[in-house]
């Protein structure tokens, strides 16, 4: 599932050739942005972590299948979500890439690191 990655990737490689340029201001500006997204998915991944526990179906084998189902479509959730979140570093990286924003640079790839490794971000 790509949730943005090969836009992300894409937009890293027209920075770093310098078909895409922008001003620091703006890149800033674009980065806060996709930093409160990466943030805000980050937030729905804790919220979902929790359907991954549930309780309370019952003993019958239908309702652990259906508890067992619930819970890997909650899996599949926050994979999702932290791709999402990876993804959204990753395009902060890329725009700080456009202005040359070197060191701001290293901490959204940092971002993009701590959200595979499924930590905080």
């Amino acid at each position: 599932m790509d949730v943005g990655s090969s836009a992300a990737a894409e937009l890293w490689q027209a920075a770093s050739e310098g078909r895409f340029r922008l001003s620091p201001e703006a890149a800033r500006e674009c980065a806060a942005h996709f930093e409160w997204f990466a943030g805000t998915v980050a937030e729905r991944q804790r919220e979902v972590r929790d359907l991954e526990r549930l309780t309370g179906f019952g003993g019958f084998d239908s309702a652990q299948q259906l508890q067992q189902g619930f819970q890997r479509k909650a899996n599949q959730a926050v994979d999702a979500l932290k791709a999402t979140e990876e993804a959204a570093w990753r395009m902060k990286a890329a725009v700080l890439r456009a202005a040359g924003l070197l060191e701001e640079v290293d901490a959204a790839n940092a971002g993009a690191l701590r959200a595979i490794e499924g930590a905080q971000s």
